[in-house]
């Protein structure tokens, strides 16, 4: 036997298979059936119920910073809604008046759009299905409250927060739920009436139906069943005339011609009041998308104690919104293949909710970084510049943002950047001449071994010849040509030669391409070039610090003077 709707979506036919109307066959309805007694439902629709056209939503809470969790969200409506040429909504759910502020949504709002994720419709922006903020259509859920109590869908309670909880302990001994007894679902118009004249306050309950059973089928999750016999008469109202959030929830949802609800699986159990409510109130069903929790490495629930949990955390901390992005996309959707490289319009092009796993996502802060370093590096160089260069002199390196010298350095340095953020580290370390402490490292006593004070001295006197300053002067180039003679008259090549001259000229075991590593360190020493507190060691100054190495006690394994290293960080 195959269920179908006949006439209306909440009248539920059975009928043989393959003898429904034509109509019926073509159409994914809501399948609802409802008596006092029993309910049952089936609940699946279609764009079609909505003219054809995809309309999903993301609806924050401006009750603090957007969490990852929300932002991958929020994507997930947004590539939804882009790939099937729909409309993505933003409506802010500010039912909470004690906690909501106008703070936290500008901030909610800036951090999407800094995301790249612009909304059709919502606060800033308008729309024919306003307005877009909960707090403004209280008018709408009293005029649908009422419309339930005229329908007897639900009724008053009168119950004091005592009785309540009574109720509550009288269950947990029984070991039954804790759901509501109904003690005033068959209330006498004159009992009710007589506590309205006495002015006792009520909430609003929804009259649930005591058998039968909620299925629905998930885009994600496929299906999930309940029975309605858990869940006991709920409150869509409270006494102070404040709608409850499934209830807001449900109207705005539908007046707002909601086709898909695509959120967080915290929100599964909702989804059974209201089904309730939709039913009740005549409103087609959209339908619904359950997408995972984000985890913690040990796979509990992301939160503070794992670190940074919300996108302007990740903003402050150099994070680019492209690798936000793409890394919040795979966090339980892929495309099939091995890549992982996207752009948001690869996504919206790529995108399927099919795709969507619904195991739980673990969160990686070190992929997080690895992907952003890889947006980074794809930006236009002009681009990349420029956020390294403010980066730079806004950080007190540099005295200017811009300039040949930056052009380089970003250039030689962008492989170890993942954050604009350790753009400093790199640049401070090509300016650092830490050569006390590597001398003394364990590491360099290869180096040290191979004669490392012959090619010193001659280091020296081709500097103090001015040899070496000629051949920077000339950039790589003339840098290069002077180390292959150089290293003829050492009678060295390869590792031999480069290994002693980064030691000697850098004060590192190291680091990036070396020619260009040499001749930036002498450009660093133009004047007004670095700030005076950045820490740089010129050319000059490094051969001061060379000519004062005490290259005997280092070959018999004496420590190095702390007067000496202390120089080199100053």
């Amino acid at each position: 036997m195959a269920s179908l709707v006949f006439n209306t979506p909440w009248l539920k036919v059975r009928s043989l298979p393959g003898l429904a109307p034509t109509f019926l066959r073509r159409r994914q309805c809501s399948l609802l059936t409802c008596s006092r007694r029993s309910f049952a439902v089936v609940a699946c629709s279609s764009p079609s119920d909505n003219g054809g056209s995809v309309r999903v939503r993301f609806a924050p809470s401006p009750t603090g910073n957007l969490h990852v969790g929300g932002a991958r969200t929020a994507l997930f409506n947004y590539l939804f809604a882009r790939s099937k040429g729909g409309k993505f909504v933003l409506r802010i759910e500010d039912t909470d008046l004690e906690r909501s502020t106008r703070e936290s949504e500008a901030a909610v709002l800036q951090d999407l759009s800094w995301l790249g994720l612009d909304w059709d419709e919502g606060p800033g922006v308008g729309g024919d299905f306003g307005p877009y903020r909960q707090s403004e259509r209280n008018a709408l859920y009293k005029q649908y409250a009422e419309k339930l109590l005229e329908s007897g869908h639900v009724y008053r309670c009168f119950c004091s927060s005592e009785e309540l909880v009574k109720m509550k302990e009288i269950a947990k001994l029984k070991q039954l739920p804790p759901v509501y007894t109904g003690k005033w679902a068959t209330a006498s118009d004159a009992e009710v009436e007589q506590e309205l004249e006495k002015g006792t306050p009520f909430t609003y309950r929804f009259r649930v139906p005591k058998e039968g059973s909620l299925k629905i089928n998930d885009l994600i999750r496929g299906e999930v069943c309940w029975n309605l016999d858990t869940l006991g008469d709920f409150v869509v109202m409270r006494s102070n005339g404040q709608p409850v959030y499934n209830f807001c929830v449900t109207v705005d949802d539908a007046t707002m011609a909601i086709s898909h609800v695509i959120r967080a699986e915290e929100h599964l159990p909702n989804t059974l009041r209201q089904a309730l409510i939709y039913k009740a109130l005549e409103f087609p069903m959209p339908q619904f998308a359950h997408v995972s929790l984000i985890l913690a490495p040990d796979r509990s629930k992301l939160s503070k104690r794992h670190g940074a949990t919300s996108v302007g955390q990740y903003r402050e901390m150099g994070y680019l919104p492209q690798g936000m992005v793409n890394y919040l996309a795979l966090l339980g959707w892929g495309d099939g293949t091995e890549n992982e490289f996207f752009t948001l319009e690869q996504l919206v092009e790529k995108f399927s909710i099919e795709r969507v796993n619904k195991s739980g996502a673990i969160f990686d802060s070190t992929k997080l970084r690895w992907m952003n370093g890889q947006h980074l590096r794809a930006l236009p160089f002009d681009k990349l510049t420029k956020l390294v260069g403010e980066r730079w002199k806004s950080a007190g390196i540099l005295a200017e943002s811009e300039g040949s010298f930056v052009d380089e350095t970003v250039e030689l340095l962008k492989d170890g950047i993942d954050l604009v953020t350790d753009s400093d580290k790199v640049l401070l370390n090509l300016l650092s001449y830490p050569l006390h402490a590597t001398l003394a490292s364990a590491e360099a006593k290869p180096a040290v071994e191979d004669k490392l004070h012959e090619v010193a001295a001659s280091l020296i006197a081709a500097y103090d010849s001015g040899e070496i300053q000629s051949a920077l002067a000339e950039g790589p180039s003339g840098w290069q040509k002077w180390v292959k003679a150089f290293g003829k008259s050492m009678k060295r090549k390869g590792k031999s030669l480069f290994m002693p001259l980064r030691v000697l000229l850098t004060g590192k075991l190291h680091g990036p391409e070396m020619a260009t590593s040499i001749v930036l360190i002498h450009k660093a020493g133009s004047p007004g070039l670095v700030v005076p507190q950045a820490g740089f060691v010129s050319m000059e100054e490094r051969f001061k610090i060379l000519k004062e190495v005490d290259w005997d006690a280092l070959n018999n394994g004496e420590s190095v003077p702390l007067e000496s290293t202390a120089a080199v960080s100053t």
